[in-house]
Formats: C-alpha cells, structure tokens, sequence
C-alpha cells in the first residue's frame, strides 16, 4: 500500500466543522506568530519550532479524536489497567504484545510536543511544569474523546502521553544546556 492509500485509509474525511475550526487555529496562530515576530518578542527559530508545535498538535488531535467515528462513550478508569493486562498475559500462550506496543506509542506520541515546546520557548522548562503541561494536553485529548463519542477515556493514556511529554522535555532541556556552554 503506498503512502497516500495509508493516509486515506488512517484519516476518515473530516466534517466541515473540523477543517474549519482547523483552519481557523492557524490563522490565527500565524497572525499571533506574526506580531510576536514583528515586535521582536520570539526570533525566527523559535517561530519555527512554534509552528511545529502547533502543526503537531493538530496533528495529535486530528489523529486521537477527529479521525475516529463517533461510537459510544467509554471510560477505563482504573490506573495501570494496561500494564496489569501485560504482566498477566506474559505466562499465557499470547502475551498482549500489541497493548505494551501501544502503550509505548502513547510514550512517544507527546515526545515531539515537548521537545518543540522548550525550543519555541528557548530557555529550559522546569520538569514540573512540562508534567503539567503534558497532563493537560493528554487530559484534553482523553476529553475530548469522551465528551465527543470518539475514544477510550483512560487515566493510562493521560500517564503514558504524559510522560511522553515530560521526556521531550528532559531532551530539550538537555539541548539547550549543551547549547549554552
């Protein structure tokens, strides 16, 4: 299957309502940039890596929430569920190979957004408040997916996202610090 037969098959046709609200946010994240730039607030590296932070973080969403048919409501609210699964299929004749994969995919999915988030910034970003801000963003996207029909709302996604981000953090902090010396 070739690349383009992958997206179309990954990303159902978004409802006008979704590409609007889409195109909307980077207009107006494009005319923010644009002034900040202008007034000398952020230079041209770090409205780079902002607009990479935005694009992504469409892109998270449209790929956890908007991509997926309205189903019904869900909610795993037991913490670890996936990992107890886990460990208890590993003496079983088929381990769930395929949740750790998605648990380690959940890890990685917010990694970028915080690497791009100390880069747009340009300075470190405390640990504590990279975990808030990745609880946020995952506990938005676990919302969304409730309030709108579209998901599994999971305190293990919001855990995994979570420390996704926290790690983006921890590299990018660790960039700029070499960077600096």
């Amino acid at each position: 299957m070739d690349i383009y037969q992958t997206v179309i098959s990954h990303y159902p046709h978004w409802s006008k309502i979704e590409l609007i609200a889409v195109v909307i946010v980077m207009i107006i994240s494009f005319i923010i940039l644009d002034r900040f730039y202008k007034k000398d607030k952020i230079n041209r590296i770090q409205m780079f890596f902002c607009i990479l932070f935005i694009i992504y973080l469409l892109h998270v969403y449209g790929s956890t929430v908007f991509s997926r048919l309205p189903s019904k409501r869900i909610c795993k609210l037991e913490v670890f569920w996936s990992w107890k699964e886990i460990l208890n299929s590993m003496n079983t004749t088929y381990p769930k190979y395929e949740l750790l994969l998605e648990n380690t995919l959940n890890v990685i999915m917010l990694l970028p957004l915080g690497i791009f988030l100390s880069l747009t910034y340009g300075k470190k970003i405390d640990w504590k408040v990279g975990l808030l801000i990745g609880i946020g963003i995952s506990f938005s996207i676990e919302l969304l997916q409730l309030v709108l029909c579209r998901g599994l709302f999971e305190f293990d996604d919001i855990i995994h996202n979570s420390l996704g981000f926290l790690i983006g953090i921890l590299i990018s902090n660790r960039i700029l610090r070499k960077s600096c010396k």
